[in-house]
C-alpha cells in the first residue's frame, strides 16, 4: 500500500480535490467571461489552476486559500502569473471587496452550498460567479425547489456543463457541475417584499395537499390564468415563476 503523506491527510481533512483538466479550467473561465482588468475572487484557490487562468486574461485576482501549505505555494508562483494577490483566509468568512467583482470557485464540495448561500446574501458587489459543486447539489440549488424559488426574484442560478470526476486530483467519488450565480438586472420583486414572499413560499412548499393550488388555497383556475397547469405541483413550477404567482395572488 502506498504510504500516505501529510499532504494526503490535509486533502482528506479539507476535502481538497484540485482541477487537473485544463479544458475544464478553460471552460470555467470562458463561462465566467470576466472583462479585462476586472477584479476576480478565486475562493478556495488551492494549487491555483483557476487563479493562473483568470490572471492570464489580464484580470486582477484575489486568491483566497485556507490551507497554509497552499498559501505558501500560491505566493511563490503568483508573481509569474500577473496581478495576483494571495489571501490566507476562509472562503466562508473573508471580507468581500467594496468595488464590483466576479467570483470563481472550486472550493471543497463540503462547503459548496454554504458558499453559494453566502454569495447570495453577502456579496453585494457581485456581478457574476461560477462555482464548481457536486452535480447533484448544483441541480438541487438551481432546480424546482424552495432554495431556487427563494432567490429567483433577484438572481439567476443556472447549471452548466458536467465536470467529470476524472478532471480532479485526487479523483472524487462523484461528478461535479458548473453553477453560475448572476444578479438580475431587473429584479422580479422588491427586496421589501421578501418577508411576505417567504411566507408565501412556506405555504407553497410546506402546506397541505399535493398540488400548488391546494397548498395556496386558491382555485386551480387562478393558476391556469397564469399559464400553469391546474394540477401543478410545487416542484414542477420553474423557480422564477413563483414571483409572478406571488404578485398575481397578492
Amino acid at each position: 500500500m502506498p504510504r500516505r503523506t501529510p499532504g494526503d491527510a490535509r486533502r482528506r481533512t479539507l476535502s481538497q480535490n484540485f482541477l487537473h483538466d485544463q479544458q475544464v479550467v478553460a471552460d470555467i473561465v470562458a463561462t465566467l467571461h470576466p472583462p479585462p482588468g476586472a477584479l476576480v475572487l478565486d475562493l478556495g484557490a488551492g494549487a491555483g489552476a483557476l487563479t493562473r487562468a483568470v490572471a492570464a486574461g489580464g484580470n486582477r485576482v484575489l486568491a483566497v486559500e485556507l490551507d497554509p501549505r497552499w498559501v505558501g505555494v500560491l505566493r511563490s508562483r503568483a508573481p509569474a502569473w500577473g496581478d495576483v494577490t494571495v489571501v490566507a483566509g476562509d472562503a466562508l468568512h473573508v471580507p468581500f471587496p467594496a468595488e464590483r467583482f466576479l467570483v470563481v470557485s472550486n472550493a471543497p464540495y463540503a462547503i459548496g452550498t454554504k458558499l453559494v448561500r453566502r454569495l447570495l446574501t453577502d456579496a453585494h458587489g457581485l456581478t457574476r460567479a461560477v462555482v464548481v459543486l457536486q452535480r447533484e447539489a448544483a441541480l438541487r440549488l438551481a432546480g424546482g425547489g424552495r432554495f431556487a424559488a427563494s432567490w429567483a426574484p433577484w438572481f439567476e442560478l443556472t447549471v452548466h456543463r458536467r465536470v467529470p470526476a476524472r478532471a480532479f486530483r485526487p479523483v472524487p467519488s462523484v461528478d461535479g457541475a458548473m453553477l453560475t450565480v448572476v444578479p438580475r438586472a431587473q429584479p422580479l420583486l422588491s427586496p421589501a417584499a421578501y418577508p411576505r414572499y417567504d411566507a408565501f413560499l412556506t405555504a407553497a412548499f410546506s402546506g397541505r395537499g399535493n398540488t400548488l393550488a391546494r397548498r395556496l388555497n386558491v382555485r386551480p383556475s387562478a393558476l391556469a390564468a397564469l399559464g400553469l397547469p391546474r394540477d401543478a405541483t410545487p416542484g414542477a413550477v420553474p423557480p422564477e415563476v413563483y414571483a409572478r404567482v406571488f404578485t398575481a395572488l397578492e
